[in-house]
C-alpha cells in the first residue's frame, strides 16, 4: 500500500457550482475560477466526501431546518463519477436546496484511503470570502436552531482572525499527550479561513481532524513554561452536531478491514515527516500572531529556524525559534507507545500483551483475531496467558540483587551512549540538511559571519513584548529555543 500516493485533482475532475438562488448547476474544470463559487459571500464553507445521496439529503434537510440564513452557507462536496446516473441524480436532488454548492466529481480511485486529500482540494475551491471552514462526514448535521446566527457572533472573537471553534463531544477536553490527538480529536471543529490559510491546507496525510488536533497540541506547548499560551481554541455554546459516530452501516467483516486500514493510517500519522509538518504549522501560526500583534518585530526565515529581531534599549536582539521537531525525541516517544492496547483502545491489559499485538500487526499487516478463522476471545486469552507468565518470570528476576546492580550499571552506560549518539545525530543532520538544501548555505554562512563581527545581534532566551508599557496585563513573555 503506497501511503505517499498523491491524487491529481485535475485528472478527469469536473466542478459543478450552484448559488443559493440558482435552480441548476453550471459545469467547469477543477482549476477554473468562478466568482459564484470562489467568491461566494458565505459565512461558512462546509466540506465533506460522500457517495450516499440519502445521507446527503438528510443532513441538508437538517441544516435547512436549523439555519436562519441559508444563503450564507456554502457546501463543498466530493462524489465519485463511476456511475453517471448517480451524478445526474445527485445534482438534480441538490438543486432544490437554497444553499450555495460546489460539487467535485471525479473517479473513485483508491477510495477511503485518499479521501483526506479531497478535503484539501475542497478547501482550495471553497469561497475565499468564507469566514469559517468546517469538515464533516456525510452522517453529521447541526443540532441547534439558528446556529448560524450564533456562529456569526464569533467572527471577531480574535481581532487577527486566527482561531478555531470547538464544538464536538470532546470540546472541553484538555490534551496532555500527543496520542490523545489521534484517538480523541475535535471531529467537528470550525476553523477561521485564516487559521487554515496560514497552514496551506487541512493536513499532509490521512486524518484532517486528527491533524488539526496535532497542530493545536503543539501550539499549546510552544511557549511552555511561560504564562502566555498561543493556543487559539475557543469552546462554543449552542453550536452542536449530531451523527458523530463512525463505521455506521458496516458489517463485522467490513469493520475488521476498516480497523486494519485505520491502524495503518494511524501509524503513518506519527511518522516524523508528518509530525514535523504539524509542528511547523503550529510555528507558522505562532509567528503570524506575533507579527500582527507587534509591528516593530522583524522575522527572518532560515528554513530550519526563525529569528525574531527587535530593538530593546538601543540594543539589537533576537529570539531563535526552531522550525523542526527533534527527530530523536519523537523516536523515543513512539517507542514508549508500542503498547497497542494501552495507547489505542479503552481497555487495560498486560503491557506485554499490548506489545505482542503491535508486533503481530507489524509482521502480518493486520490486527489479530480475524473473524473467519479464530475467535477474538480465544486469541487474546492466549496472549494473556503468555504475557502473565513472562511478567511473573521478569518480576522474579528483578528481585535478584545482582541483577539490580547490573541494571544500574547498564542504565548509566546507556545514558552515556545516548549522549554521544545525540551529538552524532546532530552532526549528521546538519550535513544532510546542507546537502539537501544547498541554497541555504549562504544564510548559514551569514549567521556565522555575523557572530564573528561586532554587528552580531544579542541572542536572548525569552523576551517581554508589549505595545504599551503602562498596560502590564497585555504584555507577552515569549520563549525562544
Amino acid at each position: 500500500m503506497n501511503l505517499n500516493y498523491k491524487v491529481d485533482p485535475e485528472f478527469n475532475c469536473k466542478k459543478y457550482i450552484k448559488s443559493h438562488d440558482d435552480n441548476i448547476f453550471s459545469s467547469h474544470n477543477y482549476s477554473e475560477s468562478i466568482i459564484k463559487g470562489d467568491f461566494c459571500n458565505s459565512l461558512i464553507s462546509i466540506l465533506f466526501n460522500t457517495n450516499n445521496l440519502e445521507n446527503t439529503k438528510k443532513i441538508l434537510k437538517e441544516f435547512k431546518k436549523k439555519t436562519k440564513y441559508p444563503e450564507k452557507i456554502q457546501f463543498c462536496i466530493k462524489i465519485d463519477s463511476d456511475m453517471e446516473d448517480f451524478v445526474i441524480n445527485f445534482l438534480n436532488e441538490l438543486s432544490v436546496f437554497n444553499f450555495n454548492f460546489i460539487v467535485l466529481v471525479s473517479p473513485k480511485g483508491r477510495g477511503f484511503i485518499d479521501l483526506w486529500q479531497w478535503v484539501n482540494f475542497l478547501f482550495k475551491v471553497s469561497s475565499k470570502r468564507s469566514k469559517f471552514i468546517m469538515n464533516i462526514s456525510d452522517e453529521m448535521y447541526v443540532a441547534n436552531k439558528n446556529w448560524d446566527t450564533k456562529l456569526e457572533k464569533y467572527v471577531n472573537f480574535y481581532t487577527d482572525g486566527i482561531f478555531r471553534l470547538r464544538t464536538s463531544v470532546f470540546k472541553n477536553r484538555n490534551y496532555n499527550d500527543l496520542y490523545e490527538c489521534g484517538y480523541a480529536p475535535d471531529t467537528t471543529a470550525i476553523y477561521t479561513r485564516k487559521y487554515l490559510e496560514i497552514q496551506g491546507n487541512f493536513s499532509p496525510c490521512f486524518g484532517p481532524d486528527n491533524g488539526q488536533q496535532f497542530v493545536s497540541f503543539y501550539l499549546s506547548k510552544l511557549n511552555l513554561p511561560r504564562h502566555f499560551q498561543f493556543l487559539r481554541d475557543v469552546v462554543t455554546e449552542g453550536i452542536d452536531f449530531k451523527g458523530q459516530g463512525t463505521n455506521l452501516g458496516l458489517n463485522e467483516k467490513q469493520k475488521y478491514l476498516r480497523n486494519n486500514l485505520n491502524f495503518i493510517l494511524w501509524k503513518n500519522m506519527f511518522r516524523y515527516k508528518f509530525q514535523n509538518d504539524y509542528f511547523q504549522r503550529a510555528r507558522k501560526i505562532q509567528l503570524e500572531i506575533l507579527k500582527i500583534k507587534y509591528e516593530f518585530i522583524d522575522i527572518e526565515d532560515f528554513g530550519y529556524k526563525f529569528h525574531i529581531n527587535f530593538n530593546d534599549n538601543n540594543k539589537n536582539k533576537y529570539l531563535r525559534m526552531n522550525n523542526y521537531l527533534p527527530w530523536f525525541q519523537l523516536f523515543i516517544y513512539n517507542l514508549s507507545k508500542l503498547d497497542f492496547i494501552k495507547n489505542n483502545t479503552g481497555f487495560s491489559a498486560s503491557f506485554l500483551k499490548g506489545y505482542l499485538v503491535n508486533f503481530y500487526f507489524f509482521i502480518f499487516k493486520r490486527l489479530p483475531n480475524p473473524p473467519e478463522d479464530i475467535s477474538s476471545q480465544g486469541f487474546l486469552q492466549k496472549l494473556d496467558n503468555i504475557s502473565k507468565s513472562i511478567d511473573l518470570y521478569a518480576e522474579n528476576l528483578i528481585k535478584i540483587s545482582v541483577l539490580k546492580k547490573i541494571r544500574f550499571g547498564f542504565g548509566s552506560l546507556v545514558d552515556f551512549a545516548l549522549f554521544y549518539m545525540k551529538i552524532g545525530f546532530f552532526i549528521l543532520f546538519f550535513i544532510l540538511y546542507i546537502l539537501q538544501h544547498p541554497h541555504r548555505i549562504g544564510s548559514v554562512l551569514k549567521q556565522i559571519f555575523n557572530r564573528l563581527t561586532k554587528n552580531c545581534k544579542l541572542k536572548v532566551k525569552s523576551n517581554i513584548f508589549s505595545n504599551d508599557e503602562s498596560e502590564q496585563s497585555k504584555t507577552i513573555i515569549v520563549k525562544g529555543d
